[in-house]
């Protein structure tokens, strides 16, 4: 059975590629391998990381053990980073796509801004609309 690679947190990505984990996990017959064990090290161990990527994993592992179960997977299917949240603007069932003429189109490629704070800026000089993750709309990137 074919598993899909676990969708990780870009701080979490970063230092399991730090600490030299496969980001197309590791097989059974490449030796013994204890995920368990890994993510103990990992928890207390983490010369490879940068301090804040440190403190994001340690935050990341025990918030809930959801989180643990998912970098087990992480370790045993392969893993790759969140997209990065795309921010557009949204009125009705349109998206702005040309945001110095203010134009809006259902069927438009969105403009996309990479900070919810400039989007947000623009929401208040428009006076409508809403501030959507584009990623959520169903339009990722490809």
């Amino acid at each position: 059975m074919e598993h899909e690679k676990v969708k990780l947190p870009r701080p979490i990505y970063n230092v399991l590629k730090a600490q030299g984990f496969s980001i197309h996990g590791i097989k059974r017959d490449e030796g013994s391998f204890f995920p368990i064990t890994t993510l103990w090290g990992m928890a207390t161990v983490s010369d490879k990381s940068e301090p804040s990527e440190y403190e994001a994993l340690t935050k990341f592992l025990y918030s809930n053990s959801e989180n643990q179960w998912l970098l087990i997977d992480a370790l045993r299917y392969g893993y790759e980073a969140e997209p990065e949240p795309r921010w557009g603007i949204k009125a009705g069932h349109s998206y702005l796509y040309e945001p110095n003429d203010k134009s809006f189109g259902p069927d438009e490629e969105p403009f996309s801004y990479s900070s919810r704070y400039d989007a947000d800026q623009v929401i208040v000089k428009l006076g409508f609309g809403e501030v959507v993750d584009l990623n959520n709309e169903g339009m990722a990137d490809d």
